[in-house]
Order: structure tokens, then C-alpha cells, then sequence
């Protein structure tokens, strides 16, 4: 075997190149990943060269695991080692054949949008998503359609296969579509008032706006304040319009630290009666008491009372 084809030293750096053949990572998914997660970390070489340690190679092997059972480059990426190792050790138990929840299923039709969303197609997208929202009825839409469309598109930019011009022009697309199928919901809906945000800096919405749709269809009435809202704020609609319940959407780019400190702090500031739910791929697991953690539509859905007809 010639030298460049042995495996890399124990010791030696790497450069990124070498990098990406020892983790089949392709160089630009890695350089963006560093710029936008810091992993993997470059080190300096005493001629001042950018390169990497081998160790690298290890922890993006347990990345890439992990990508393909489901989960984000922004939920793994810059987790330390025990927690990448834990990760997986969950991933290990499942049963034979029991598919990863963190995607959902994915109706046919994500394929083309995803499509008319690299061509910027404004009209076709918007058309296709009101032909599945009358084709799959509204939680099938949402499961199978809105939220896998979303899902693809962040893990496309995260990726570097799209850019933020696409997330963003995806995104209000769908926005544009969940607001106006709920409009209906909401002019009818009679049910307790439910006080809905993002926390400061997260400026995500599309979790936040299926959320609601799926509240506006059980009759809830959605108070719906958007994205970075201060939580002294969200605390302040919860007394002035008598809600009975806050509904927070953490995005998995926001930092874990703040988010839990975020949620912490605005159960303190809310009524003792007031509820508060927290969902998205960021929301931090919490044992305090008055703060519930729903992952999933479904689960949001189930946890629902049912209200008098």
C-alpha cells in the first residue's frame, strides 16, 4: 500500500480534504457546518494552515449515524462526545424496523414543491399546498405535507444544498398557506384562549403556525403573537387576554442554554393557573412543574381536551 493510500496518522492533523474522504462528508457540507455550528473545529499548524485532528473523523462517523436515523446537523452538531454516544444508544434499542420519529411521513407531492421551491415557482408551490390541504384533510396536511416540506428544506440549507433564500422563500410560502386555512378555524373557534410565540431571537415560525392551525381546529382561540417575542411580553398577554394556556415553538438552531433559561423564566412570570407547552426540535426536557413538553403534532393534538359541543 503507497503512503497516500494508508490510513491517516494518530497524530498527524488533517487536512480537509482528507477529511472529508476519511468521513464521506462532502468539503463544502463540512465547511458549513463549521461556519455555522463550529464543528468540526479547525486547529493551526505552526505554519499557520487550517486542519483538523484525527478525532474528527470519530465524531462525525457518529454524526452521520445519527443524520441518517432522522435527526438535524442542528440538534448533533457541537453535542460533546457522551451525549453523541448516548444518542446513539437509544438509536441501538429500537426494535427492528421501527422508523425514527424525528421525521415524519412524507406525502409524494413534497418532492415537486421541493422542486418549484428551487425554482422560486410562487404561484405553483402555493397551489400545490392548497390542492393537499383539500386532498389530505387538515392533520394529514400538516404530517405529511407542511411539516416534512419544512423538514427537507432545513436540512437542505444546514446541509449548504439550499440556501437561506430558499428557507425563506419556503417558508413564507407555507406561512402565507397555514394562515389562510386557519382563518376559518379561527372565527368560529369558542374554546379557551391559547397565547402562541416564539422566545426572543427565534425568528422560525413554521412549527409555531401548525401549532396553532392544529389548536383553531379544535376550537381553541388562538392569541398569536409571532416570532421573538420577550417573555415579559408573552406573560403580559397571558393576564391581559385571559389565557389559559401558552404555547412556545423552540427551533432547533436556538441555543439550548438560553432556551431553558427563556422557559424558566417565563413560568415564573405567568399566573399559577396558566399552562405553558413547549414544542420543536430546541425545547429543552424540564421536570418543572406547569411546564409540559410536546414533540409532536400528534401529541399536541392528543393533549387536547375535548371541548362541549
Amino acid at each position: 500500500m503507497t503512503a497516500s493510500r494508508q490510513a491517516p496518522s494518530k497524530s498527524r492533523p488533517l487536512s480537509i480534504g482528507a477529511l472529508s474522504r476519511a468521513t464521506r462528508i462532502p468539503v463544502e457540507t463540512l465547511r458549513t457546518w463549521e461556519r455555522r455550528y463550529g464543528v468540526p473545529a479547525p486547529i493551526r499548524t505552526p505554519s499557520g494552515q487550517r486542519q483538523f485532528p484525527v478525532a474528527t473523523i470519530e465524531q462525525l462517523r457518529k454524526v452521520t449515524t445519527l443524520l441518517d436515523q432522522g435527526y438535524r446537523p442542528g440538534e448533533i452538531l457541537g453535542l460533546p462526545a457522551g451525549e453523541l454516544d448516548g444518542l446513539l444508544r437509544l438509536t441501538e434499542r429500537k426494535p427492528p424496523g421501527v422508523i425514527p420519529d424525528a421525521r415524519p411521513s412524507v406525502d409524494p407531492s413534497v418532492d415537486a414543491m421541493l422542486e418549484a421551491i428551487d425554482r422560486f415557482a410562487r404561484v405553483e408551490l402555493i397551489g400545490a399546498l392548497r390542492t393537499n390541504w383539500a386532498r389530505l384533510g387538515p392533520m394529514r396536511f400538516l404530517e405529511e405535507c407542511a411539516s416534512p416540506l419544512l423538514f427537507e428544506v432545513g436540512k437542505g440549507w444546514e446541509e449548504g444544498r439550499l440556501q437561506i433564500r430558499h428557507e425563506h422563500f419556503a417558508s413564507e410560502c407555507v406561512s402565507d398557506v397555514l394562515r389562510e386555512v386557519r382563518e376559518p378555524f379561527d372565527r368560529q373557534a369558542t374554546g379557551p384562549r391559547v397565547a402562541m410565540a416564539t422566545l426572543p431571537g427565534d425568528f422560525h415560525e413554521g412549527g409555531l403556525l401548525m401549532a396553532a392551525t392544529v389548536l383553531a381546529l379544535r376550537g381553541y382561540r388562538v392569541l398569536y403573537l409571532g416570532t421573538d417575542t420577550p417573555v415579559e411580553q408573552i406573560a403580559a398577554t397571558v393576564r391581559d387576554g385571559d389565557a389559559a394556556i401558552v404555547t412556545l415553538s423552540i427551533s432547533s438552531t436556538f441555543p439550548r442554554a438560553r432556551a431553558e433559561a427563556s422557559v424558566e423564566a417565563l413560568r415564573k412570570l405567568l399566573p399559577g393557573r396558566a399552562r405553558l407547552w413547549i414544542g420543536g426540535a430546541g425545547a429543552p426536557r424540564t421536570t418543572t412543574k406547569g411546564i409540559e413538553r410536546l414533540m409532536t403534532l400528534e401529541s399536541l393534538d392528543a393533549r387536547l381536551a375535548p371541548l362541549p359541543t
